[in-house]
């Protein structure tokens, strides 16, 4: 059964954007930069801002030009992106599409095929309709956030910064509901490292025929063991930051067109990367991918050390030294395999069958999630929680960062709408 926060998970900005409900005299708002403002687009921004409790405070004048200078800001916005020449190619925005609907699909345990069911049964519309709304936001996206990562970039704030900011809107953090703190235990299966010069071998002998001149692409399709093989390994677009680091620094060396010398090594295997082009904040790239594919005997050992760990870790205190002598999760080892505290229905799909009958203070049998086995150990668990420094810094931290992003993007908007013309026509 289909629960009611898979509703608003589907619903969300679509909803209150693309089905809503239409205005049937229309007309022109405003016009920024030569982008308009539709009145319809403006009454049901104004329709739905009536309803938070921002707008009780203001009378209804208030609300108008609140609103109206909302929706002037977004063009403004959008007018840069035009300005700023910033392009997002169909592919990555497809990419993104399918990455979204399959994670929606996996919260709530069902297939793609139940998921646009429910679409077509809660929304009325087909998946083909869903997917074109979807894509449009998503490119929105996309944009809006390379524009902010041109003009603003990432802020750290200091501690002085995040403690600021927690005393400025600690009342109106979010609380968290039905939430777990956790510690993991994280071992790899790793193979044997007979497989995993073998393998290299057979990566240096391709890139032996691809200097003898044989086409990257026909050797991807014949050798490349990923969905890329068919396309002749190519990756498509990606920004700096989101492919494996060592891959990343083999794409730094090559110019347009290259493929590296000697095979890289990632945890997926080994990789021969090509460079296809670049953008300004991101690689286009190819690779042929030669999995290192660890044997049953490479799985039973790392199970054998999990259940050894699994039966003599009797406290926290023996869990958080285990942690640090073989978790290999570089984010929570050095604190004792700490993972923080998630909101049952945030966690990650995988977490949630080991942990679900966990008591405080127990530890889970051995899993095994992407390629490795984990222990989880429940810390803690309550109804209701208040964020707080202590033990959310880094959620906090993150709120602080987008907080100072904002106000430096606020005024950056500030000053470019003194630079783009803009016409208000609305005079009710």
């Amino acid at each position: 059964m289909i629960r009611r926060s898979f509703m608003m998970l589907l619903l969300g900005a679509l909803i209150s954007t693309v089905f809503a409900a239409p205005v049937l005299m229309d007309g022109i708002a405003a016009v920024v930069d030569g982008k308009p403002i539709m009145r319809s687009e403006f009454l049901n921004s104004l329709y739905k801002f009536q309803e938070t409790p921002e707008a009780a405070s203001m009378s209804e004048q208030q609300q108008k030009e609140y609103v109206l200078d909302q929706l002037i800001e977004e063009k403004v916005l959008l007018s840069r992106i035009d300005r700023d020449s910033i392009v997002v190619s169909d592919a990555e925005v497809d990419q993104r599409v399918n990455a979204h609907l399959s994670q929606l699909a996996a919260s709530q345990n069902i297939d793609l095929a139940t998921l646009e069911k429910a679409v077509r049964a809660q929304l009325g519309v087909s998946m083909a309709q869903f997917r074109d709304q979807l894509s449009k936001q998503i490119r929105s996206h996309i944009e809006l956030t390379r524009v902010r990562q041109r003009h603003v970039g990432s802020i750290s704030p200091t501690k002085k910064e995040v403690d600021a900011f927690y005393d400025e809107y600690q009342d109106s953090l979010p609380r968290q509901y039905n939430c777990v703190l956790l510690s993991h235990i994280q071992i790899p299966i790793t193979p044997d490292s007979m497989i995993v010069d073998s393998v290299k071998k057979v990566a240096e002998v391709l890139i032996d025929s691809l200097n003898l001149g044989i086409k990257f692409e026909l050797l991807a399709k014949n050798h490349s063991q990923d969905s890329s093989a068919e396309k002749g390994g190519d990756l498509g677009y990606f920004r700096r930051g989101l492919l494996d680091p060592a891959f990343e620094r083999a794409l730094d060396q090559l110019k347009n067109g290259q493929y590296s010398a000697t095979p890289v090594k990632t945890n997926q295997g080994w990789h021969i990367p090509r460079v296809l082009g670049r953008k300004e904040d991101g690689v286009r790239s190819a690779h042929i991918l030669l999995r290192t594919i660890p044997t049953a005997k490479d799985s039973a050992q790392v199970l054998a050390l999990a259940d050894s760990l699994h039966s003599v870790i009797k406290t926290k205190e023996d869990f958080a030294a285990a942690a640090k002598k073989y978790s290999e999760d570089k984010s929570s080892n050095f604190q004792g395999g700490l993972l923080g505290w998630y909101q049952k229905n945030e966690m990650e799909p995988a977490y949630v069958d080991p942990v679900a009958n966990l008591s405080i203070g127990e530890v889970s049998d051995p899993v095994e999630i992407d390629g490795a086995y984990h222990l989880f150990r429940l810390d803690d668990a309550r109804q209701i929680r208040e964020l707080t420094l202590e033990e959310d810094y880094g959620k906090i931290e993150s709120m602080a960062a987008s907080h100072l992003e904002n106000e430096k993007l606020k005024e950056l908007v500030k000053k470019w709408r003194q630079e783009v013309h803009v016409d208000i026509r609305i005079t009710e």
